[in-house]
């Protein structure tokens, strides 16, 4: 099988650790799009460690949402062979660890050292860049003259990062300055989150609040843009985008079992889910499509529920009542249940609290 990426093309690498996709997911799909709106010799390398360690993630409560959140999106990516590779057997330095190094608990960090020395070997590319939020394993890799940089604790983006970039002649602007969408993410201390991004005043410093959720004040990029002003909307924005990708691998999966041809229908008689190719069905068409392969419970509201922000019928989250939210999540479970797909049932096991969390919180006022 040929290599999945052109051997013959040098790359800028930039090495992510585990807590970067647990905290700044959303920032890291952001920046592979504006690469690859701007045609940027830049691979996003995913240490064959963090996979592991985001697997371990998984059974830790708080945090499996996230992790499966990073994973599914790191599933998406690397399918694309665009802009995400995972680290192959084969790259890697296998370097003789000194004793004083030899120690099981720094074992998964001199693990994406190696990565990164790898990867910054010039006759391989442009070098590399690791991103990460552990400053002992910057310090290990420092003092191998690697290039590292450590996110900051608020108001991080896409164009911050580029700006870290050890080559010179990046067009900034290309870059976006904020977060295309806030992101609901994990507390940095023992309080549960209860609230996140405020809506967006003229432009100002970037500030956060006191769960470490981090705001930038600055401009709207586009008009349409909403910023959520309470972990609701956040969250909802996540669970339409999460499960509509699942749904959409469900939907792959059931196709390939079934042996039946799915190409496009021009017919205005024809389902609508076979007017468009699978890639670009909603969570809705999805359902439509798993609809005629089984039975299961499917609120009428369900699709609108999961739609994209900014398509028509869209609802910010706090404009679904709770029993909504508990009634698509049950909707989905039994999809899951139906169809024995386990990706669905652990994700919707992993939202859960968090559903709880951000419907108990108050609503911050305005």
């Amino acid at each position: 099988m040929q290599d999945a990426y052109p051997t013959d093309k040098q790359y800028l690498y930039i090495v992510i650790d585990t807590n970067v996709l647990i905290d700044y997911c959303g920032i890291i799909e952001q920046f592979c799009a504006d690469v690859e709106k701007a045609h940027y010799p830049i691979m996003i390398i995913i240490p064959s460690v963090v996979l592991g360690e985001l697997d371990g993630l998984k059974n830790r409560p708080e945090l499996q949402w996230f992790a499966r959140q990073a994973t599914t999106w790191l599933l998406k990516k690397v399918k694309e062979r665009r802009t995400v590779k995972l680290q192959a057997a084969k790259e890697t330095l296998n370097p003789l660890v000194p004793p004083s190094e030899n120690d099981d608990m720094r074992k998964n960090d001199l693990a994406i050292r190696d990565c990164c020395l790898h990867f910054a070997d010039k006759n391989r590319g442009y070098g590399a860049l690791l991103v990460t939020m552990d400053k002992i394993l910057c310090l290990e890799c420092q003092k191998e003259g690697l290039e590292t940089c450590i996110p900051p604790r608020r108001s991080w983006s896409s164009r911050q990062l580029a700006q870290s970039l050890p080559v010179a002649g990046v067009d900034l602007t290309v870059f976006h300055d904020r977060e295309a969408f806030p992101r609901y993410r994990p507390s940095r201390t023992r309080q549960r989150l209860a609230q996140t991004e405020a809506p967006a005043v003229p432009a100002g410093p970037a500030r956060a609040d006191e769960d470490m959720m981090e705001i930038d004040d600055g401009e709207l990029p586009v008009p349409e843009e909403y910023l959520p002003a309470h972990a609701r909307d956040s969250l909802h924005a996540q669970i339409a985008e999460h499960f509509t990708q699942v749904l959409k691998d469900l939907c792959y999966r059931v196709h390939l079992e079934s042996g039946e041809s799915m190409t496009i229908s021009n017919s205005s008689h024809a389902p609508d889910f076979r007017r468009k190719e699978m890639r670009d069905w909603t969570a809705d068409l999805c359902l439509s499509y798993l609809g005629t392969k089984r039975t299961f419970t499917k609120p009428d509201f369900m699709g609108s529920f999961l739609l994209s922000r900014g398509m028509r019928g869209w609802k910010k989250g706090q404009d679904w009542s709770p029993k909504m939210w508990e009634m698509v999540l049950d909707a989905l479970e039994d999809v899951g249940r139906k169809f024995n797909e386990g990706a669905i049932l652990s994700s919707v096991s992993a939202v859960r609290p968090h559903v709880k969390e951000v419907w108990d919180a108050k609503l911050r006022p305005l």
